[in-house]
């Protein structure tokens, strides 16, 4: 007994790393001098800017700094309601998908859906405005998306599908009103479509993932 109660309150090491390195990133941010925050949030961030003009004309070193951006703004936060609400759900759900599949394939969630989710924001941004997008919130999503499938048996079709449309339609009001921008801060949004890229990724990805290699503690 005493066993079980152990593993269920103990994340395993790629959750539990992952999220440690999101929270230790973002206190060293909040104590480093104001130029360096601003090179590494204006440098780091996804922009819809720079993945536009990597479309339209392709390089190896574009490939290069367009795969680092769209990898790099999954580590930088907002702010720490920001950073500690993905960091708790990263805990939660990507715990069910480390201990199912393995610490490979939480990273091929983490990343892939994290893409995923600035590619949505791209698609989403109207060709005339700028966008940049930080957060863990696509790839959380995409662990969300991907857990549905350990979920589904304990909790049935019906739980499942009522909480997947309570999810998602929560995530289309409060980033599509007035109440994300209140939620994200003056001159913020929370990106809806990240969110939802995020989710369908993982919920499709997940089927594709072979089984854990390694014995999950």
């Amino acid at each position: 007994m005493e066993e079980n109660e152990e593993k269920a309150f103990n994340a395993p090491p790629a959750s539990l790393y992952t999220a440690a390195s999101l929270i230790i990133l973002h206190i060293m941010l909040t104590v480093a001098d104001q130029a360096t925050v601003e090179w590494l949030y204006g440098t780091m961030a996804f922009s819809t800017d720079r993945f536009a003009g990597f479309l339209a004309d392709p390089s190896l070193n574009g490939s290069i700094k367009t795969l680092l951006n769209l990898s790099s703004h999954l580590f930088l936060h907002a702010d720490f309601m920001h950073l500690l609400t993905n960091a708790f759900m990263l805990l939660a759900f990507g715990a069910l998908v480390e201990r199912a599949k393995g610490k490979i394939a939480f990273f091929v969630v983490f990343f892939l859906c994290g893409w995923l989710g600035a590619v949505g924001e791209y698609l989403t941004t109207a060709a005339d405005t700028s966008a940049y997008l930080i957060g863990a919130s696509g790839a959380v999503f995409g662990m969300m998306g991907a857990s549905v499938w350990l979920l589904l048996p304990r909790f049935g079709l019906k739980k499942i599908v009522a909480f997947i449309g309570v999810m998602m339609g929560l995530n289309l009001v409060i980033g599509l009103t007035p109440l994300g921008a209140l939620l994200a801060g003056e001159g913020n949004s929370i990106s809806w479509a990240a969110h939802l890229a995020g989710f369908v990724g993982g919920f499709l990805i997940f089927p594709l993932l072979g089984r854990a290699s390694e014995k999950q503690e």
